[in-house]
């Protein structure tokens, strides 16, 4: 029996996906060459989130990403992406200054990045932001929890609403983002309580990374995923294969050859033909014996 034709994710398809209580698969890629991957393996959701140019661009800090660095990442996935729903990310600062900014900067990422949705992260006080984002017809998803971007106002980047307070705090984040109109959650490092409490009672899906596994469906960055970072992979993410001794070991290998003059291989260089080399060695007034591998 041939495989049913695939077609592009829509808002509806994650909605019954949720309604049917089907799992939503979700992955943060960068570049090219992985959401090209990831699309052929198959996601519904691709994130192009603020780990990217922290991973790839050496950021320690996520407030020092630029609206651009963002912009020219979502590019480079739309552009080999056919299938999974493109979320390009808010920077910092790129939705807080004002509702004419907000829908500003998330209509350049769709019209110029390509990008399906945009990504906010934030909570009730920034809700109103969102909600004009969403009434310029630009769908958004909220990420709550852990927030990258609020890492100095959250205490670092460990897990949130530990405590009942800190938990019903996110909760009133997640209502108003709801509020404004949200489409889906990515819920990030919070007890899985608190996941299933989110999941279980709001109307939209919720995906969560560092949230166990009682959600609507989870999301994980393909840099983790495949061990390919600038930085420590997280300990309690979770890495199916590691590529990155297996790089090296290539580096390694070729740069090892070039010191011993072995690459490239010989059946891989190209020459002219003995008269043509010939007639080249007469306009340039060097002897033909006085080059290596002349005539060959």
């Amino acid at each position: 029996m041939s495989e049913m034709p695939r077609k592009k994710v829509t808002l509806n398809y994650l909605r019954q996906k949720k309604a049917n209580g089907e799992r939503i698969t979700s992955i943060g890629v960068y570049d090219a060459p992985m959401a090209a991957i990831a699309d052929r393996v198959g996601f519904d959701l691709l994130v192009i989130g603020n780990a990217g140019p922290m991973s790839l661009f050496a950021h320690t800090d996520p407030t020092t990403v630029k609206f651009e660095e963002q912009l020219y990442m979502t590019q480079a996935v739309s552009r080999v992406a056919k299938y999974g729903l493109i979320v390009g990310h808010m920077p910092y600062l790129s939705y807080h200054l004002s509702k004419e900014d907000a829908i500003r900067n998330a209509g350049r990422l769709v019209s110029e990045g390509g990008a399906d949705a945009v990504k906010c992260e934030g909570n009730k006080y920034t809700a109103e932001y969102i909600a004009e984002i969403v009434r310029a017809g630009i769908p958004v998803m909220g990420h709550i929890g852990m927030q990258a971007s609020r890492r100095t106002e959250q205490s670092g980047f460990g897990i949130k609403g530990k405590t009942a307070a800190e938990a019903w705090e996110i909760v009133e984040n997640a209502r108003a983002f709801v509020e404004a109109g949200v489409f889906a959650f990515i819920l990030e490092q919070v007890p899985t309580e608190l996941a299933a409490y989110l999941t279980r009672t709001l109307p939209v899906p919720v995906v969560t990374l560092g949230g166990g596994r009682v959600s609507d469906g989870i999301y994980h960055i393909s840099g983790d995923v495949v061990g390919y970072s600038a930085f420590p992979i997280p300990k309690n993410r979770g890495a199916y294969v590691n590529v990155g001794p297996l790089i090296e070991d290539g580096l390694r290998g070729y740069r090892d050859d070039c010191i011993a003059g072995t690459y490239p291989l010989e059946e891989n260089t190209f020459h002219m033909s003995a008269e043509e080399h010939e007639k080249f060695q007469k306009l340039t007034g060097e002897s033909l014996r006085a080059v290596p591998g002349a005539g060959r």
